[in-house]
């Protein structure tokens, strides 16, 4: 393990680096940042003086030269976990509980049900009918009452960086952000 330069500890003992975020030695890592990049895992890559940094990164990469300032490090760290958040997808618990990485809203049953409609058909317009009927299974509600149920279900979703848009006269999709 290489120090953090400035600190007592080791890259792998420092409390602010989430487990998540690998971080490597450019370009000596190159082959684990490649298998990382492969899975999914965001890379905070530690480039040398004098070495050159990698000439092409995604939204899950980030680099900084050597020596390392530790709040600049810690604060690519959060970019880079805040980042992949947004990359999870988001799933209902067993409690009507929307999760999405480390945060979640808890739902009332009515607003869970919408949501797992909209979650199993993520990114597709679904038609008004269906998320009627799926949150009122055998009864019919009130003319407005799945438009009311929408108004609250984005404001509490809202933070979880998830939108439910309305297609004209198509229906509604659920974009994760």
């Amino acid at each position: 393990m290489l120090p953090i330069p400035g600190t007592a500890r080791t890259r792998a003992d420092s409390p602010s680096t989430p487990p998540d975020v690998a971080v490597l030695t450019w370009p000596d890592d190159t082959a684990e940042y490649l298998a990382l990049g492969r899975a999914g895992r965001p890379r905070l890559l530690l480039v040398p003086t004098g070495a050159a940094p990698p000439d092409d990164w995604d939204e899950l990469t980030d680099w900084m030269r050597e020596p390392i300032d530790e709040r600049e490090f810690n604060a690519r760290i959060r970019k880079l976990r805040r980042v992949a958040e947004r990359t999870v997808p988001p799933h209902l618990d067993e409690h009507d509980v929307l999760w999405r990485a480390s945060r979640w809203v808890p739902l009332a049953p009515v607003e869970a049900r919408l949501m797992a409609v909209l979650i199993d058909r993520r990114g597709i317009v679904v038609p008004r009918r269906d998320l009627t009927r799926a949150a009122w299974p055998g009864g019919s509600p009130a003319e407005r009452s799945v438009d009311n149920r929408l108004a609250q279900l984005r404001d509490r979703i809202e933070p979880l960086g998830l939108r439910i848009r309305c297609v004209r006269r198509r229906g509604l999709v659920l974009e994760c952000g």
